[in-house]
């Protein structure tokens, strides 16, 4: 049987979709499974594994730089935002793929207070009655596996939920003008989209004390932004907008989406190296501009084969590629064969 170890080394909540992947394998023997405890050794992207006597390394950052040190120390690095020009100049990256959060029972972590105290609210996630007792946003109460996936839904509607990045003045100038560009697309996206959509948009911006200052007629409540809620929101949703992170990453929105079988509208990707192939006009339509974004929702909204063929074979990927157990066992493929 597959050994692997995991080296613990930071509570970052990407690393969420890795260790249920790896849960999953081990209830089903595929693998043998054991955690070492390892605060601090490497920066909180980074996550290692020893699979068989390999060491690899997963950077799950949402920049797409390498860390070469660590990269001339393992055997395989296993790269989120992975540039595909890096891919075809380093031959020992393997693309980790999309990211979203999601749980899977897991009695090493649930435990982890017990070895060192100072993780038990980490640990807390991993509780089912006391995370769902403490309306805990991101765990296994709301994440879990089984709920974090459904087949495509039929209802026209679109959603595109977001937040506004704080651009005041104690970020430097070049961040400050980033954000305020994202920001203002945002609510750009959600005016339009609303305007032309109607009741068939579900929209809005997280209230909080900037986005109170720039949109305050756009506003939702963080408990509309709860998992529990948005989930529930999502599964009876046909179409989803994301829009690029603050460095260009792809966000956790496009996993969820690809996983609960929705057409994508998304600021372009193919500059990446995804671990299952994703085409533009199969998997999602790609825009520029606020206004392209309003086109291709258009397109796929009152296009009902386009927006179904496309939502069919997200759910295809998702089964295929996504799913936390199928990922892994992909991965764990390409380091053996390699």
């Amino acid at each position: 049987m597959l050994k692997v170890t995991v080296h613990f080394n930071s509570t970052l909540p990407h690393f969420s979709q890795v260790f249920a992947g790896l849960e999953f394998l081990g209830t089903r023997k595929n693998i043998s499974l054991a955690y070492h405890l390892d605060p601090g050794k490497y920066p909180v992207n980074i996550l290692k594994l020893e699979i068989n006597g390999k060491t690899v390394f997963f950077d799950l950052a949402d920049n797409n730089r390498i860390d070469l040190s660590l990269y001339n120390e393992c055997d395989f690095y296993v790269k989120r935002m992975l540039l595909k020009k890096d891919r075809e100049q380093l031959e020992r990256l393997i693309p980790y793929g999309l990211y979203y959060p999601v749980f899977f029972s897991n009695r090493n972590l649930k435990f982890l207070f017990l070895e060192d105290p100072s993780y038990w609210r980490y640990s807390l996630k991993y509780f089912p009655f006391l995370s769902r007792s403490l309306n805990l946003k991101d765990s296994i109460a709301t994440n879990h596996l089984r709920r974090m996936h459904s087949e495509p839904a039929d209802r026209k509607k679109v959603i595109f939920r977001s937040r506004l990045w704080d651009a005041g003045e104690r970020h430097p100038e070049w961040k400050r003008d980033k954000r305020k560009l994202l920001n203002e697309e945002r609510v750009k996206m959600n005016k339009i989209l609303a305007k032309q959509l109607g009741s068939d948009f579900i929209g809005g911006i997280r209230r909080d004390s900037f986005s109170e200052k720039i949109c305050s007629d756009l506003l939702l409540d963080e408990n509309e932004f709860h998992r529990k809620n948005y989930l529930e929101v999502l599964r009876g949703c046909s179409i989803g907008i994301t829009s690029p992170g603050l460095e260009e990453s792809v966000g956790a929105k496009f996993g969820e989406y690809m996983a609960f079988g929705l057409a994508v509208v998304t600021n372009p990707v193919d500059v990446y190296e995804f671990l299952g192939p994703l085409e533009n006009e199969r998997h999602y339509l790609d825009y520029e501009t606020p206004e392209e974004c309003l086109e291709k929702t258009l397109l796929l909204y009152s296009n009902d084969s386009l927006r179904a063929k496309m939502q069919q074979e997200n759910t295809a990927y998702y089964k295929e590629w996504l799913h936390p157990g199928l990922k892994l066992q992909k991965i764990i493929e390409l380091i053996q064969t390699k």
